[in-house]
């Protein structure tokens, strides 16, 4: 898979991959994103670092089962996803100048595989110059299942709108052509799952997204 397929997979599911997220988020689609964006500019120079995995990527669930969980790991749960969302809304804004991929938020909300495709796609966007505008919004996220360690939380978020940029010969900031799921606010239907790590809940998998569609969300 080329780099230009990785980086459309990664960004039609706008809140995991982005847009992405979602949060949370994007990881289907967008063909030819990058390639087009590179097209007549001069992008950044290229990121030396790379996203390394994490002790916490590679940690076992450190709790027992219980198909009962309690109010307050219900809460716990939430709260996690809550930051995973901000986290998401964190590194959309840093991307407008190099190092996103290294923000603290990501590390403190995900573990591999998803921390991982999350620092390489902000990585191949750092190298393209393209920056992100728009925000995600939790609207009534809910538990919708749980093993004690692991669990899946669904949501409708409000996209509003998250778009790829890049600064044209000029210097103005240009809109990315071909862009997914177009360019109005909507609700977007999520599901991410988490798993718990140390006593704490962290985003761990891809997360499915249904781009303008929260029915069932």
């Amino acid at each position: 898979m080329t780099t230009e397929e990785r980086a459309a997979t990664h960004g039609s599911n706008r809140v995991c991959a982005r847009r992405g997220s979602g949060l949370l988020v994007a990881l289907v689609g967008l063909v030819g994103l990058l390639a087009a964006a590179a097209c007549g500019s001069t992008p950044r120079s290229s990121p030396t670092a790379t996203p390394t995995v994490t002790d916490s990527a590679s940690a076992t669930a450190s709790a027992v089962p219980s198909p009962s969980p309690s109010g307050d790991q219900t809460a716990a749960i939430i709260a996690a996803y809550q930051a995973y969302i901000a986290a998401v809304n964190q590194a959309n804004a840093a991307t407008s100048s190099p190092g996103a991929w290294n923000l603290p938020a990501l590390s403190a909300t995900m573990v591999n595989p998803l921390l991982q495709e999350w620092q390489s796609q902000l990585i191949q966007e750092d190298a393209q110059g393209i920056f992100v505008k728009g925000t995600f919004t939790p609207e009534h996220p809910r538990v919708v299942s749980n093993s004690g360690t692991a669990t899946t939380v669904s949501d409708c978020v409000w996209d509003a709108t998250g778009e790829y940029y890049r600064a044209s010969n000029g210097g103005t900031p240009e809109a990315v052509p071909n862009q997914p799921g177009g360019t109005q606010p909507e609700g977007d239907g999520v599901q991410v799952a988490f798993t718990l790590v140390s006593g704490k809940w962290m985003a761990s998998g891809e997360p499915s997204d249904e781009v303008g569609n929260c029915t069932g969300f």
